[in-house]
């Protein structure tokens, strides 16, 4: 899951799981594999290579233990991109991520989980973006939001995303 707009994008490592289970499902391969797949599109479709910022878990980044997953997994998995010259900066304090992306000139913002990025994102963006499964062998661009079933037939839709969703397909097809 990419959510897109030409600012700023988001990914979540982890998707609509429980908060109490997103510390035991972050894992070193899976921050490595989507920052990679995010890197290759960026480059193959947009054209750009891309800069990231890697979220910690914990609020500034601390936790009271030595084995804390900023230090364990995450640091490990930005060092290892940056061996792969990937344009990666890390862990950054999620609180302050979405002030800053501007000042570092960020494209994308890596969260550990859903609401992390996407709340904030947005808060920022409203319906001005979209979201594209990144990883199959074809482009799946879709609105970034869901289906809406409670507000069918009372003329108060946002087309806002479906529109990004058409113009961002007829300029990658």
């Amino acid at each position: 899951m990419l959510i897109y707009n030409k600012k700023l994008s988001v990914s979540p490592i982890t998707t609509h799981i429980p908060l109490n289970e997103v510390s035991k499902k972050i894992k070193l391969d899976m921050i490595i594999k989507k920052v990679k797949s995010i890197d290759i599109f960026y480059k193959k479709i947009l054209k750009k290579k891309a800069k990231f910022a890697i979220l910690g878990l914990n609020p500034h980044n601390f936790s009271p233990t030595r084995k804390s997953i900023e230090k364990q997994v995450i640091s490990k998995a930005i060092k290892n991109l940056m061996k792969k010259k990937i344009d990666v900066s890390g862990p950054i304090s999620p609180d302050t991520s979405f002030v800053i992306y501007k000042k570092y000139k960020y494209d994308v913002l890596v969260g550990m989980y859903h609401d992390q990025v996407l709340t904030p994102f947005k808060a920022l963006f409203g319906f001005n973006a979209i979201n594209i499964t990144l990883g199959l062998p074809y482009i799946r661009i879709s609105p970034d939001h869901g289906v809406g079933t409670f507000i069918i037939g009372k003329k108060i839709a946002d087309p806002t995303s479906l529109i990004e969703s058409i113009k961002f397909f007829n300029l990658v097809k």
